[in-house]
């Protein structure tokens, strides 16, 4: 479901409540190798090492949600917050994106933290058995042109969906949301800077696109933010598993067995 604008949903601001602080200095390759049920309860950026300044910037998208806040109010304040700290870029990588004080970093924290709590709060109300009922599908939309745009129809194909019609569209509960998703995640953003977003297909459509047929009931599906959540990521590297506890200290840590359990509820 496209949002125009940023609505406080409550089941956005539940996503955002759930989050821990997650000072990592990991980068993003090594960051993607952390189960997406564990990325998506933590608050954090590649190479961001300062719990004040994530803190800072949870507690601004959270003013982004609600609508009491604008992105440059929000940015501003973060490169004051970076000032005080007295954080330099490393040197040759001033104004790119592993400049924490460049606009375009900020803008990416603050903007796919966002989305994705958008993308949360859109996702679970479109499980509500009436609306699945009506509007079962989804379609892949580009809502913004991005500055280096992807190829979305050859990753759609590549991830297993097929397109009706030249249209990008699959039951909302279909794994290809996932599949798509740089971040693992059944609900956009589906990447960084993506510009992608989607809007729902109602039954009838997707009976003709042969998704469905007119007596199918869907099951609503349900994300638990419980406190007992485990994952058994492929972690043979023992180092690679060494740098994961130590990134993941006070959110999650592996037991005898092998299995990443959440460390405790949420803070």
């Amino acid at each position: 479901m496209i949002l125009a604008e940023p609505l406080p949903f409550a089941e956005a601001i539940e996503s955002r409540e759930i989050r821990q602080i997650l000072p990592t200095e990991l980068r993003t390759m090594l960051l993607d190798t952390i189960p997406a049920e564990l990325r998506e309860r933590a608050m954090f950026s590649a190479g961001v090492t300062s719990a004040e300044f994530l803190q800072r910037a949870s507690d601004a998208i959270d003013e982004l949600l609600a609508g009491k806040s604008d992105r440059a109010t929000q940015r501003a304040a973060l490169k004051e917050l970076l000032q005080a700290l007295d954080y330099r870029p490393a040197e040759g990588e001033e104004d790119t994106l592993t400049d924490l004080s460049s606009d375009d970093r900020l803008n990416l924290i603050l903007d796919t933290n966002l989305e994705l709590a958008q993308g949360y709060g859109s996702w679970i109300q479109g499980q509500d058995p009436e609306i699945l009922d009506l509007w079962p599908a989804q379609e892949l939309v580009r809502v913004r042109e991005a500055k280096e745009p992807r190829d979305w129809a050859a990753r759609w194909v590549e991830a297993g969906g097929t397109a009706y019609g030249g249209r990008m569209i699959a039951l909302k509960n279909d794994p290809i949301w996932r599949r798509i998703s740089r971040f693992g995640l059944p609900y956009p953003p589906f990447d960084f800077n993506s510009g992608m977003d989607v809007s729902d297909v109602d039954r009838e459509t997707a009976i003709e696109a042969g998704l469905i047929d007119r007596d199918t009931e869907l099951l609503p599906q349900d994300r638990d933010f419980n406190s007992d959540l485990q994952a058994s990521p492929e972690v043979r590297d023992q180092a690679l598993r060494e740098a994961l506890e130590e990134a993941l200290q006070g959110v999650a840590s592996f037991d005898a067995d092998g299995v990443l359990r959440i460390d405790g509820g949420a803070s």
